[in-house]
């Protein structure tokens, strides 16, 4: 029994190997984001791992983790600082409302949460979507609105579960920041990834990196 539960091709040893590609993704993915403006090149590079294992893919981590770390990280910093940008002016915008306007004004601030949620949607897929697919900028932007716009029962799951990681990590400090660095964000990763390739999928895609190889 033991013999057959280590065996290549079993079930167990599947599972203890996927296990092992996340903690060991989760790691290079908290490396590569501590110059900060490499974190969208490394959320891309994520999100490159963690959808090709729920294909069934069995990824050289290292070396595909970095090789769309490299290919894509122009785009992906481009997107970064686009979506900062974007966050920083609709932050500041909420502040100025909250610090400077008279209360009765404070309904002034919520076209800006809008926008706010409109951005991390557009987020959710932008990065994914540049980690799958040879698109230009302007076409990840219009798509990544569109699927958002086109899945939102997906899209609204997404920023509850974010925020309520958020608030957890808020209180919680030291229990979630230990479990979000040993393996934390990758599954996670991992458990949006579930949606997001049935999406992607459902536009047409055949998600693998075996057919890459073939080429």
């Amino acid at each position: 029994m033991a013999s057959s539960f280590f065996s290549p091709k079993s079930t167990g040893t599947r599972l203890l190997t996927a296990i092992c590609n996340l903690i060991i993704v989760n790691f290079l993915f908290l490396i590569t984001c501590i110059p900060i403006f490499t974190i969208g090149a490394s959320i891309t590079a994520l999100y490159r791992i963690t959808i090709a294992i729920l294909a069934g893919d069995n990824p050289a981590v290292l070396r595909d983790y970095f090789k769309s770390f490299r290919d894509n990280f122009i785009k992906a910093t481009a997107l970064e600082l686009l979506y900062a940008a974007l966050l920083a002016f609709f932050g500041f915008e909420i502040y100025m409302v909250n610090t400077m306007m008279d209360p009765k004004y404070s309904w002034a601030q919520y076209p800006a949460y809008f926008f706010v949620a409109a951005i991390f949607a557009s987020a959710c897929y932008a990065f994914p979507l540049l980690a799958w697919f040879e698109e230009t900028f302007k076409q990840i932007l219009k798509n990544s609105l569109l699927i958002a716009l086109s899945n939102i029962p997906v899209t609204i799951m997404f920023i509850v579960i974010t925020g309520i990681l958020l608030f957890l990590t808020y209180q919680f400090t030291v229990i979630m920041m230990s479990g979000l660095m040993f393996i934390g964000i990758a599954v996670i990763a991992l458990f949006y990834s579930l949606f997001l390739k049935r999406i992607f999928e459902k536009f047409g895609a055949n998600i693998s990196f075996k057919e890459e190889e073939e080429k």
